[in-house]
């Protein structure tokens, strides 16, 4: 009898050596998952960094606008290290919309007050059409939903927004609003004809009609801008010009106070819509499109 007792003992304490080993394995084992989940994380936001902006460089990959280093600005990091670089969230989504997102490490926004690069993912978004942007697409971005938040408090309008809201955003909608009907959806460019609606008060331009462009000579393109009627000095101005799915970018020089110019010539005959972009160092930004028929 007590050489059975003590053969049970036995068993017992062997039982319970094995059941405490085994529970360390797998508390190790957890505690090894947790830590390469971890390691995998804090990896996968570091794998891609944003890249700093320079206003002097930096144009937007969508409407070629100079980008500047404000709250507005975002970016995309392919996973060749090459950026993207947007001056407007909507511009960011319009070239989402017409690309695979295979080749994408990581998309970038900034938070609306501290200009922090965050996770698009990981942000919260405000929209409200009357939230001023560069491109008019009026969606901000912010670091958490608090702050967010306090924005359409403090402000009495918006609506709030998290990044997967932002693919079923009615972003059509706003390009037509931000870009007067340059859709950059199917390149189509729509009604050129938008009237005088410029943004900035007291500001306005005259595009020299071009009577007699012929493909192959040179073409001197002339804009007349003014602001409170004077004429306005020291702005950048470019022109687009597209016929078709074919789109050239000039930059203008400043001829005379308030006159801007540059030479281009026209490859073949056809429609064309040459789009006058013009910004300056005191955050305006205006654009207007005028057609022009060249001849053989």
């Amino acid at each position: 009898m007590k050489k059975f007792s003590l053969l049970f003992m036995v068993l017992v304490v062997v039982a319970l050596v094995l059941a405490a080993c085994g529970e360390g394995d797998n508390g190790k084992k957890a505690e090894d998952a947790n830590s390469e989940n971890k390691e995998s994380d804090e990896t996968t936001e570091l794998e891609y960094e944003p890249e700093p902006i320079d206003p002097e460089t930096d144009v937007c990959v969508v409407c070629g606008m100079a980008i500047a280093d404000d709250e507005h600005a975002t970016q995309i990091i392919l996973k060749n290290r090459k950026p993207l670089k947007f001056d407007d969230i909507g511009d960011m989504f319009v070239w989402l919309d017409e690309n695979s997102e295979d080749d994408i490490g990581a998309k970038f926004v900034r938070d609306f007050h501290t200009l922090e690069w965050i996770l698009l993912e990981n942000a919260t978004f405000v929209y409200d059409e009357g939230i001023s942007t560069p491109m008019g697409f009026g969606v901000i971005s912010f670091k958490d939903s608090e702050g967010a938040e306090a924005y359409i408090e403090e402000n009495g309008f918006g609506k709030l927004l998290s990044a997967t809201d932002l693919y079923n955003h009615e972003w059509e909608m706003m390009m037509d609003h931000g870009h007067e009907g340059h859709d950059h959806g199917d390149h189509s460019h729509g009604d050129h004809d938008h009237g005088h609606g410029f943004h900035t008060e007291g500001f306005d331009m005259h595009f020299t009609e071009l009577e007699n462009a012929t493909v192959g000579e040179e073409t001197k393109l002339e804009v007349n801008i003014t602001l409170d009627e004077a004429g306005l000095e020291g702005a950048k101005v470019r022109y687009e010009i597209w016929k078709e799915d074919n789109t050239d970018w000039v930059d203008a020089s400043e001829a005379n106070t308030g006159n801007y110019a540059a030479d281009y010539t026209f490859k073949e005959a056809g429609t064309y819509i040459i789009q006058v972009h013009v910004e300056d160092d005191h955050d305006l930004h205006e654009h207007m499109e005028y057609e022009v028929i060249v001849k053989e």
